[in-house]
């Protein structure tokens, strides 16, 4: 969080830079505003030194010293002043920060660091692109080769034998080993293109997640953090996983819980034939908090997306892209691999509802656009739209989400 600006982002960073808190910030480019709604943001260039000072650790505003900054100060409402307040101010001058403009910079210079120490990692990190292109490149050419049965074998058994006392998952608890079944093995080895090595070090990574999430796994109790639930199946009979940020009443690191039930109430409803799972994500309504920010909590989704529920995603919908969300993507995207980049779809809301219609029969798709639909309805309060989460059970009947 105090990483200096200054020390890599030359003379056309700074400018990309400013431009870029001038789009998060609300501000203007050229010049203060002086309309009502933005009163409260002041411009970029009428504030460079002590964004810059403030980005670098260096000495900040006195505003900024008196302020308290931390993530659970900024997400309480009280703290800061009332959108009327803010409003009937005239245009903040650079000595006079209101508790309101102090947030949302301070919002906008932590997503800057992450977008631009992004932009430097890619730089400096070249050659190890370059190394992963071509393994992708090399992986690219192996996915074409169907493996034998005898070497899906070979694998299987190699990898199974880290369980035995000895091996290095011998430590572990019975309830852990006991996922380490040949499916299981199969399912990394083919997600993995046949690459033994990488397939066992994943199955030691979810082995080892199994054990550390005894309870939740158990008892699949979580904090109810939002709607998301298995809202149907497509065309395919593929369990449908459907999210929308407009209803996330925690933040995302008290979700993680209610992410792993629910997926594991996806893989119960799978049919026979069947291991793989979409996702719609519906970022209509989304409320960045400060906690937000730390990546730490989805690390750890994707660490067991790719070890524990490896092979169990066939793709994820991705409908709307907030200024924030588009910001962080833009940063990260280059550094997503090609598999994983080609099993994700940005839609706007109308491309989603035309490929859901597409992908699911008329019950399934009318379920899942009349849930999108109720998520943009303001006359509905949080209450009214809770009364209609409901989730589709193994044996196919809608039950509440909770039950």
């Amino acid at each position: 969080q105090d990483l200096p600006i200054d020390r890599f982002v030359g003379a056309q960073r700074q400018k990309s830079a400013m431009a870029l808190l001038s789009k998060i910030a609300g501000g203007c480019a050229r010049a203060p505003c002086d309309g009502r709604r933005r009163a409260a943001s002041p411009s970029p260039l009428s504030l460079p030194q002590e964004v810059l000072r403030h980005a670098s650790g260096r000495a900040a505003p006195r505003e900024l010293e008196k302020v308290d900054l931390s993530d659970e100060s900024l997400n309480e409402s009280s703290n800061l002043p009332s959108p009327s307040a803010a409003s009937s101010r005239s245009t903040p001058s650079t000595s006079s920060l209101s508790r309101r403009a102090v947030a949302r910079w301070s919002l906008a210079l932590r997503v800057a660091r992450i977008v631009l120490l992004a932009r430097r990692s890619k730089q400096n990190s070249a050659a190890e692109l370059d190394d992963q292109r071509k393994e992708t490149s090399r992986a690219s050419i192996r996915v074409t080769r169907t493996l034998s049965d005898p070497e899906i074998s070979a694998g299987v058994r190699q990898m199974m034998a880290l369980l035995d006392s000895s091996q290095p998952l011998g430590h572990l608890s019975d309830f852990a080993k006991e996922y380490g079944t040949e499916a299981f093995c199969k399912r990394l080895l083919r997600k993995n293109d046949g690459n033994v090595k990488k397939s066992s070090e994943k199955f030691k990574q979810a082995l080892a997640w199994r054990q550390a999430h005894k309870e939740v796994l158990i008892s699949r109790k979580f904090a109810l953090g939002g709607d998301e639930r298995v809202i149907g199946s497509d065309l395919q009979r593929r369990p449908v996983i459907y999210f929308c940020m407009k209803n996330q009443m925690l933040s995302g690191a008290q979700c993680l819980d209610q992410k792993v039930v629910t997926m594991l109430q996806a893989i119960d409803s799978m049919p026979g034939g069947v291991e793989d799972m979409v996702h719609i994500w519906d970022l209509h309504g989304q409320q960045f908090r400060f906690s937000d920010l730390n990546p730490a909590p989805f690390v750890k989704m994707i660490h067991s997306q790719h070890a524990y529920f490896a092979g169990r995603h066939h793709e994820s919908i991705i409908i709307g892209m907030p200024r924030l969300a588009k910001a962080l993507k833009d940063a990260v995207w280059p550094l997503v691999p090609e598999k994983t980049k080609a099993k994700i779809r940005f839609m706007s809301e109308e491309e989603a509802q035309m490929h859901i219609k597409t992908q699911c029969d008329e019950e399934v798709a009318g379920r899942i656009l009349a849930a999108i639909q109720r998520n943009r309805e303001n006359r509905l309060s949080l209450e009214q739209r809770k009364q209609s989460w409901m989730r589709v059970r193994e044996a196919g009947q809608l039950v509440p989400m909770g039950a």
